[in-house]
């Protein structure tokens, strides 16, 4: 990570507004980035160590809390059969279409309770369950998901469970977000280096999306969107890597069919990413046959992945699936309800009844409006040259037709609608960040630093 390229650095420089007008504590406090920035520019192998580091200690004080809170509950975002998709995986087994859910991940919901919604039951607590006690008459809905995540994240748990940090399955498992959280953050990171960005604002806009009350949602609790941010920032890195030609088409080919075997909604990072491409094109930033074949590989890819998953899937059921009642054909009024749905939901709205402290409302709440002024300013203020500039087109298509994009693709393949929720669009959230990490604008600074600050001690609060 340490031989980013420097040809987008001088770009960076000049995105920032000077501050010799402002009052002189805020000048100081928007130009400290700068200066730290040069120092840490200086020592890059240091900078990684730190950084690393402290995003590291960042995820386990945002997951431990959520991920131990025993008297918590199980989460509201299909946790229950996560669990068991994550029991089987620990015993080496699939989670396939027309499986029935297992007593462990019964006795843990209704032993434990859902959060928001089901208090414990412990009349009930250890005693066998039928079907029909528990939803969906027994059957498992995490068929829908590959077992990428199940798998890795029973492996991460193994571990845990070795060294001796918890006994529980579930609580282990839960723990492991902490590293899928700290290699997203990590990873967001990098992508910022690879478009010419500092050190300070990458940072602080890593911490405070990693705190953000949506990242909480997916990251303390068993959840394959856990693994969102680190998959999108992953591929907006590869597809930074193509642009500059240190990433062959076959690579990039493999990184486009790779999201859909984690979690389908993830085609929507190579898609927007295709976006990307074209916005670059059209500004003159390369040249209209490479950009082709390039978006024509993500959204193949992208594309190609979601159709072998689905029917590898088939391949392995072993009864009909299950029909959630909520796949039922949209009207168009359904997908225009969802036009900018990712703009007002991602990342402050975990789409979940889970417990949110007032601190970290308030530390969060910034950020989606620095998010998108940043991209706004990126797609109005950025020099036709700016490397930037592609990256907040496709980010502000990204929040407003995102939801719709990924409705209209399960429409096509199922004939039923996905109902939206901001946990669908976390593998976008980086494109989101990026115009955000590479710029200096005082009130940018400012404000991500606020928002850093405060969500970071709103967390520190709970332990």
């Amino acid at each position: 990570m340490g031989n980013e390229s420097t040809a987008t650095g001088t770009a960076v420089e000049g995105r920032g507004s000077p501050t010799s007008t402002l009052p002189k504590p805020i000048a100081v406090a928007a130009g400290l980035p700068v200066r730290v920035d040069k120092w840490f520019e200086a020592r890059r192998r240091l900078a990684w160590v730190l950084t690393t580091v402290l995003l590291g200690v960042v995820a386990a004080i945002v997951v431990v809390p959520a991920a131990t809170g025993l008297r918590g509950g199980v989460s509201p975002v299909d946790e229950y059969v996560y669990t068991d998709a994550l029991d089987k995986a620990d015993r080496g087994e699939f989670s396939n279409t027309g499986d029935k859910v297992d007593q462990y991940a019964r006795q843990v919901m209704v032993c434990r309770g859902v959060v928001g919604l089901q208090p414990p039951s412990p009349e009930i607590c250890g005693s066998p369950l039928p079907d029909g006690s528990v939803p969906l008459g027994g059957y498992t809905s995490a068929d829908i998901h590959p077992p990428t995540y199940f798998f890795l994240t029973a492996g991460v748990a193994k571990v845990i469970r070795a060294v001796g940090l918890t006994d529980d399955l579930l609580t282990s498992g839960r723990l492991a977000g902490a590293l899928w959280l700290s290699l997203g953050m990590l990873a967001l990171v990098a992508l910022a280096r690879a478009w010419g960005a500092g050190w300070v604002m990458p940072v602080l806009t890593a911490v405070a999306i990693g705190c953000s009350p949506l990242l909480v949602s997916v990251s303390g609790y068993v959840s394959p969107d856990s693994m969102g941010l680190m998959v999108g920032a992953g591929v907006l890195l590869a597809v930074r890597r193509w642009q500059e030609e240190r990433l062959p088409h076959l690579a990039l080919l493999a990184v486009a069919v790779l999201p859909a075997f984690v979690k389908v909604p993830f085609v929507l990072a190579p898609l927007f990413s295709a976006v990307l491409l074209v916005v670059a094109a059209a500004a003159g930033q390369a040249t209209w046959r490479r950009t082709l074949t390039g978006s024509a590989i993500l959204v193949a890819g992208a594309g190609a992945g979601a159709v072998m998953w689905q029917e590898l899937r088939g391949l392995l059921a072993v009864d009909v699936p299950f029909i959630h009642p909520d796949a039922a054909p949209p009207g168009f009024r359904v997908f225009y309800d969802y036009f900018g749905y990712y703009l007002d939901s991602v990342p402050i709205n975990s789409g979940a009844p889970l417990p949110v402290t007032y601190v970290l409302t308030y530390g969060a709440q910034p950020l989606p409006w620095l998010l998108l002024g940043a991209a706004l300013g990126g797609v109005f203020l950025l020099r036709r040259e700016d490397p930037v500039l592609p990256v907040a087109w496709a980010g502000m298509a990204g929040m407003v037709l995102g939801s719709i994009v990924l409705s209209f693709i399960v429409f096509l393949a199922s004939g039923g609608f996905l109902v939206g929720t901001p946990r669908y669009g976390l593998a976008l959230l980086p494109m989101f960040a990026v115009p955000l990490m590479c710029t200096r604008h005082p009130v940018a600074v400012l404000g991500i630093l606020g928002s850093a600050g405060v969500s970071v001690l709103a967390h520190v609060l709970l332990w």
